[in-house]
């Protein structure tokens, strides 16, 4: 497990590395709520692979997707709810992020961890929330409400999630 979580840090860092010389078109940390919307005729995407990682002032989640790039809404709620049952979500963490993704391939996440679980300093846990007609929900817990920023890449397709210390 140790090897696979220092891959994914040191992908990390390269990620950083390599977008470090666009930061000036990355956008600010703020709590205020993202959106990108999409065409509701845009091809659905289909959720691939979700992994997190540590910088010295940023934590990141990165959903990686193929197909297209769907539209999300990441915001602050004060709890995460279940999609279906409408129960809240168990996360680690003293608040919450949102993070909805759509229009998708209905069951793409099944093949993605369902939680992980870092134990960052600002970034606790991640959690799917629910995959049902379209939609991925996922909740990340945080250990205290902090600016972050949501951006998209290309090649492959990824939606990224930067929450700062």
């Amino acid at each position: 497990m140790r090897k696979r979580t220092t891959s994914i840090i040191a992908g990390v860092v390269a990620l950083a590395g390599s977008v470090a010389g666009s930061a000036t078109a990355l956008p600010a940390f703020t709590t205020s709520p993202k959106t990108r919307t999409v065409s509701p005729t845009t091809t659905q995407a289909a959720l691939t692979r979700v992994t997190v990682g540590h910088s010295a002032t940023f934590d990141r989640i990165v959903f990686r997707f193929t197909g297209s790039t769907p539209g999300y809404r990441v915001k602050y709620v004060p709890q995460v709810i279940q999609d279906g049952s409408g129960l809240p979500l168990t996360l680690l963490g003293r608040r919450f992020l949102q993070i909805r993704f759509e229009p998708t391939v209905n069951g793409s996440s099944a093949n993605v961890p369902a939680t992980i679980t870092p134990r960052f300093p600002t970034l606790r846990q991640v959690k799917r929330a629910g995959d049902f007609e379209g939609v991925i929900n996922f909740g990340a817990g945080l250990s205290k409400r902090a600016g972050f920023r949501v951006f998209t890449l290309t090649s492959p397709r990824r939606i990224v999630v930067d929450v700062a210390h």
